[in-house]
C-alpha cells in the first residue's frame, strides 16, 4: 500500500500545512517581541497574553520535525526516545495553550468580581502562582511522553506525530482533558456576561472593563472555535475509520483551519485592544513615519505656499 509521503498530493498538503503554520510563527513572534519591549504591556493580563504568544509559537514549530522526516529520502522515522527528547517542548507548549486559555479566562473573572482584592493584590506573586497553575496540562502531558518512551524507546517506527509521543490512549485522554479545558474557559466568558449585565442593570458599569472584556471576549472566541473545531474534527476523522491517505488529507485540512484561526488571533489583538494598538505603534513609529512622511511634508508646504500669498 502507498504511503501518504510517497504521494504527490502528501508532499503539496504537507507543504501547505507548514507555510501555512509558519504564518503565524511570523505573528506570534511580532507579539512577543512588542509584549516584551513596551512597558505598557506589563500589566498582569498582557504578560499573561504574551505567555500565551510563547506556547503558541512552540506550537507552530512543533512540526517542523515531523516535516523533515517527511521530506528527507528514507524511511521518514526515527526512535521514540528521540522524538520525545526533540519535540517535547515545542508540543508541550501546545498543550500549555489550553491551559493558558483557562487561566486567562480566571484572571478576568477575578477583576470583574473581586476588583478591589484584585487591584491591590502582590502583582509579580499573583502571576507566578497562574503561571504556574497553567503548568498543570503540559505536566500531564510529560507523564504520557515519558510512560509511552520507557515502553519501548528506541522503537524505531515513529513518524514524530503527537500519538507516537503518547500513545493512542494517551492522545485520547489529553484530547479529552482539551476539551474540557475549552469548555470551562467559555464558562469563564459567560458568567463574567452575566456579571457585565448585572452591573449595567445597576448602573456600576466601567468602560474600562466593559472595553477589556469585549478585547478578550473576541480573542477567546476565535480561540475556542478554532479548538472546538479541530478536536472535533480529528474525533469525526477518527471515527470515520478511512484509509490512510484520505485520513491524513483530512487531518491536514483540519490543522491548516486550526492553525489559520490561531494566527488570526493576533492582528485582531493588535486591532481591538487600544494598549496592543499603541503598543505596534510605539515599537514600529518609525516605519509609521516613513509611510506617512511624504503626505505630510506635502500638506505642510501647501499652507505655507497659500499663506505666501496671503501676506
Amino acid at each position: 500500500m502507498t504511503e501518504f509521503r510517497e504521494t504527490s498530493i502528501g508532499k503539496i498538503m504537507f507543504g501547505t500545512n507548514i507555510f501555512v503554520d509558519q504564518i503565524g510563527t511570523a505573528f506570534y513572534t511580532l507579539l512577543i517581541i512588542v509584549t516584551i519591549k513596551q512597558k505598557r504591556l506589563h500589566g498582569t493580563c498582557h504578560l499573561l497574553l504574551g505567555i500565551y504568544a510563547v506556547c503558541s509559537l512552540l506550537s507552530k514549530i512543533q512540526i517542523l520535525l515531523p516535516f523533515t522526516l517527511f521530506m528527507l529520502p528514507g524511511s521518514g522515522k526515527i526512535p521514540r526516545l528521540y522524538c520525545a527528547l526533540i519535540q517535547i517542548i515545542p508540543v508541550g507548549g501546545c498543550m500549555n495553550v489550553c491551559s493558558l486559555m483557562l487561566i486567562i479566562g480566571i484572571d478576568r473573572m477575578l477583576a470583574i468580581f473581586l476588583p478591589i482584592w484584585y487591584y491591590s493584590r502582590n502583582k509579580k506573586r499573583y502571576l507566578k502562582i497562574m503561571f504556574i497553575a497553567s503548568l498543570s496540562f503540559p505536566l500531564i502531558f510529560l507523564g504520557f511522553v515519558i510512560y509511552t518512551a520507557i515502553q519501548d524507546p528506541f522503537f524505531r517506527n515513529v513518524q514524530c506525530y503527537f500519538p507516537d509521543l503518547v500513545g493512542s490512549d494517551g492522545g485520547d485522554i489529553l484530547l479529552n482533558i482539551q476539551l474540557v479545558l475549552i469548555c470551562l474557559t467559555l464558562l469563564c466568558y459567560i458568567l463574567m456576561l452575566f456579571k457585565l449585565f448585572y452591573d449595567q442593570w445597576k448602573g456600576k458599569i466601567c468602560n474600562i472593563r466593559k472595553s477589556l472584556y469585549k478585547t478578550l471576549a473576541i480573542i477567546m472566541s476565535i480561540q475556542i472555535f478554532g479548538y472546538f473545531f479541530s478536536l472535533s474534527g480529528y474525533k469525526i476523522i477518527k471515527l470515520m475509520s478511512l484509509s490512510n491517505i484520505p485520513t491524513n488529507i483530512l487531518n491536514i485540512i483540519v490543522n491548516c483551519t486550526s492553525s489559520l484561526s490561531s494566527t488570526v488571533e493576533v492582528p485582531v489583538l493588535f486591532v481591538v485592544s487600544s494598549a496592543h494598538n499603541l503598543a505596534l505603534k510605539d515599537e514600529f513609529n518609525w516605519l509609521y513615519n516613513q509611510f506617512f512622511k511624504d503626505t505630510t511634508t506635502t500638506s505642510v508646504v501647501y499652507i505655507n505656499k497659500e499663506d505666501a500669498k496671503d501676506a
